[in-house]
């Protein structure tokens, strides 16, 4: 077993996270435990503990990578207009939690002790994948306020997640349906029932 001197702080968290993703994909939530990353890296459960606080605040770790991830594949999504940009987002969106099944249900199913309080860093990310989202509502909508621009992306991307997670589930009961076509239907009816007229053409 590696002895606490091998490695920095900042080496076994790096260590930690790594293991716990890789346990997380090949075990699901319900097999992954402290001890199982521990063991992965070489090290004992509570030398962890010490670094993240608590098992919670691992998984907290694991999630903030996955929601990196997932900002980084919204970022770079490209299109004509935002009309567009928003549907390809949401079709990135599906297809990354369809790729990372586990870690992306970790993102919304990991529940926090009340002694646990969400790290700032959680609600910057949370905050910066919507921002993806209310930029290209401004350009869409650019007479409304910031505030409604905020409150339609929650609106929109509800709607998206929702899509998403009952595919996760197989529970769409729409086998002659896409997913693609749900979700491009849903972005364009909620932004048409916004006010938005104009059609997505088909080329």
């Amino acid at each position: 077993m590696a002895r606490r001197k091998e490695h920095s702080h900042d080496e076994i968290r790096a260590m930690a996270i790594q293991a716990a993703t890789e346990l997380l994909t090949e075990l699901g939530v319900v097999g992954l435990s402290l001890r199982k990353v521990a063991s992965q890296i070489g090290y004992v459960p509570s030398t962890l503990i010490n670094i993240f606080g608590s098992y919670n605040y691992l998984l907290l770790a694991v999630s903030e990578s996955t929601l990196r991830a997932l900002h980084d594949r919204l970022a770079g999504v490209c299109a004509v207009d935002s009309l567009r940009k928003i549907i390809a987002m949401a079709w990135e969106y599906s297809q990354f939690a369809h790729e990372q099944r586990q870690a992306f249900k970790l993102v919304f199913e990991l529940q926090l002790l009340d002694s646990e309080p969400l790290p700032q860093s959680q609600g910057q990310l949370i905050a910066g994948l919507f921002t993806l989202i209310e930029r290209e509502l401004a350009q869409l909508f650019p007479e409304a306020t910031p505030e409604r621009h905020l409150s339609m992306s929650r609106v929109l991307w509800g709607g998206i997640h929702g899509l998403t997670a009952l595919s996760l589930d197989n529970k769409l009961f729409a086998e002659s349906l896409s997913l693609r076509d749900l979700l491009e239907s849903h972005v364009q009816a909620y932004l048409q029932g916004m006010g938005y007229q104009r059609e997505l053409s088909c080329c």
